[in-house]
């Protein structure tokens, strides 16, 4: 209740509060199946830079979840950050290379929507994505994607690192029925 006053009381904090929550829900990880990862990203139409994070559910799956976290930065014509949820499905595998498309929604807060000349620009808005990927790598992988905004018809790419935090290296517990 103490975050959600403070999410609608000092607006100026909301960037603060979302970024923090998606920080928590990445501690409840507790599987070598989740991998953490960043990236750069850059924006074709608007020529923006920015930076992102990500924490892939199911890593070694098909069909993956990953909530995410990007930022474009204030020296850039837009200036804006998004919070969302992606799933990407697996399309191709061969040997260390991987290829997924991928959708993705998202909750948009563009900070300098004001020096816009779009017609209709508005602070707040949600964003659907659609995209493809490839990773290669093993442990630390590299990942390069391509992406497209269907609201506002604008694409971007994104080059990052995503790696596995393995807990703990003892020995594997032995179920006693197979034992």
């Amino acid at each position: 209740a103490n975050i959600l006053r403070v999410y609608y009381i000092y607006p100026m904090y909301r960037f603060q509060v979302l970024l923090i929550l998606f920080l928590l829900g990445t501690c409840y990880s507790t599987e070598a199946q989740v991998s953490f990862g960043g990236s750069g990203l850059y924006n074709l139409q608007t020529e923006s830079m920015g930076v992102g994070a990500r924490v892939v559910f199911r890593s070694e799956k098909s069909l993956q979840v990953v909530p995410q976290f990007s930022y474009f930065l204030p020296f850039n014509k837009v200036n804006e950050w998004t919070v969302g949820l992606a799933i990407q499905q697996r399309i191709l595998k061969y040997r260390n290379i991987g290829a997924y498309g991928l959708t993705h929604a998202g909750y948009n807060h563009w900070i300098n929507f004001q020096d816009s000349k779009m017609k209709g620009a508005q602070q707040t808005n949600w964003n659907a994505e659609l995209g493809a990927g490839v990773q290669w790598g093993r442990g630390v992988k590299f990942f390069a994607e391509w992406r497209y905004n269907v609201n506002f018809q604008e694409a971007h790419l994104q080059l990052g690192l995503i790696g596995a935090i393995k807990k703990g290296h003892g020995k594997k517990e032995k179920c006693a029925a197979y034992n």
